[in-house]
């Protein structure tokens, strides 16, 4: 600033004070706002402007006119700028308390925390009720957000999915067999004045569409949800072992058999009759699980994941009492075993390991089943990998098996899928067929999902 700069400023000052004086005004009605008369002003946020403003000086200050002159250090003592903490919201969900599973409490896709899940994390975590019954929900939400609406207060939504696939055996060389499969989930939930979640999904599966023997079968169940969790009652058989078993990979196709796995005979063998009822609740990063069937059979399990730095780790664990039907298709086995797996993420890759061992009792049979399996999955662009084996044995006799298979994306929920499998499970103990299949296919899938 030049000191003829400074003389003018100084003069023009002086000029709009002592005509102030004169006329007998308020020095303060010379603004339009008090606010103009503080050396801050506030922004929209809530924070100070540190340009610097001039200051005017009370009228009993402006005699003698000395207190005026000397205007640069009144300014410049505001020109340094006091730091301010800036402030935080509130998570939108607060740590620690249980997420509704079937309803009540934050939905994990409506949370911007919870939105984009790392790899190993089921996206529609939301509840028990979406899990088993035979019928693979994972496989009906691999693409697309569900159809959702709402009616007289009920929120509905629905997902469907369509595969066509053909298969052929390596082993056989006869003609390939080709069967297309639709599978669908109609959830219908509302949320009442006491906070309660309550709904029930219906789920079906109509086998080889187009031929006139083709089956369709369905399931229902319901669920009171709370943020407690959620007690749930119906077809929910698969609740806890969909919940701890390993991820299947890219090559999963709809239509492989009633669990849909990539491998066979993944994990326990037993399994829970169609109706039954339990609880699921999750706490922290912790989902713990327990179902009751009508035979009083039970199957219970947790399931820890959480992302440490820039990587993912999910841990199960399962307790799980059953019934297996052998391959003669006649003996009634049962079962008790425990289980458990491991799995690392890190970027698009996904490393999972499990083993189990499993007691197998009847009339006839009483054997002993450990079993162990491994697979990796991962993403390149549009373009998804997966190779995964198992290795057991039963009394001594081997069953193994393995799955390699590549997913193409096409478009929004549209896929090509290839894949070979194979699997060599001959275990007969005490003259009962426990496992009796060996084979090789070569696969190839167009899937639609919604």
């Amino acid at each position: 600033m030049t000191n003829l700069y400074k003389k003018n400023l100084m003069l023009a000052s002086l000029g709009a004070l002592l005509t102030a004086c004169s006329n007998g005004q308020d020095i303060h009605s010379l603004h339009q706002s008090n606010a103009a008369n503080s050396g801050y002003q506030s922004s929209n946020h809530g924070m100070r402007s540190y340009a610097p403003q001039p200051q005017y000086m009370p009228q009993q200050y402006l005699q003698p006119i000395q207190y005026v002159q000397p205007l640069q250090y009144v300014t410049q003592q505001y020109v340094q700028p006091q730091y301010m903490q800036p402030a935080f919201g509130q998570p939108y969900m607060q740590p620690g308390l249980a997420l509704n599973v079937g309803g009540g409490g934050q939905h994990s896709d409506k949370n911007p925390l919870m939105k984009n899940q790392p790899y190993g994390q089921t996206t529609y975590l939301r509840g028990a009720y979406n899990k088993g019954s035979r019928f693979s929900y994972e496989s009906l939400n691999a693409f697309e957000e569900p159809v959702s609406g709402e009616f007289a207060g009920v929120t509905f939504e629905l997902n469907g999915r369509l595969d066509s696939v053909t298969s052929y055996s390596i082993d056989d060389k006869g003609n390939p067999n080709h069967q297309v499969v639709g599978s669908h989930r109609l959830n219908a939930e509302k949320q009442l004045p006491n906070r309660l979640t309550v709904g029930a999904t219906f789920t079906g599966r109509a086998e080889d569409i187009g031929n006139p023997d083709a089956d369709y079968k369905g399931r229902i169940r319901g669920y009171v949800g709370g943020s407690w969790g959620t007690v749930l009652g119906g077809n929910v058989q698969d609740v806890v072992y969909q919940n701890t078993r390993r991820k299947r990979g890219a090559g999963a196709l709809v239509g492989r058999g009633a669990r849909e796995e990539n491998l066979w005979s993944d994990g326990a063998l037993g399994r829970l009759s169609d109706w039954g009822g339990g609880y699921q609740g999750r706490f922290g990063p912790t989902i713990v699980s327990a179902i009751v069937d009508e035979d009083a059979n039970y199957d219970v399990g947790i399931e820890f994941q959480r992302p440490i730095g820039n990587k993912d780790y999910r841990f199960t664990a399962r307790h799980n009492s059953g019934t297996y039907i052998a391959a003669d298709g006649a003996t009634e086995i049962d079962t008790k075993g425990v289980s458990g797996i491991g799995e690392y993420v890190y970027g698009s890759t996904r490393y999972d390991v499990g083993a189990g061992y499993e007691q197998l009792d009847s009339t006839n049979v009483e054997a002993d089943r450990w079993f162990t399996s491994a697979g990796v999955t991962t993403k390149v662009g549009v373009w998804n990998f997966t190779a995964e084996g198992q290795y057991g044995q039963i009394e001594g006799q081997d069953e193994i098996s393995a799955f390699a298979g590549v997913k193409y994306d096409i478009a929004r929920g549209l896929a090509a899928t290839a894949a070979v499998d194979y699997q060599d499970r001959q275990v007969n103990v005490d003259g009962v067929d426990i496992m009796n299949a060996k084979e090789k296919r070569a696969l190839v899938g167009l899937s639609y999902g919604f």
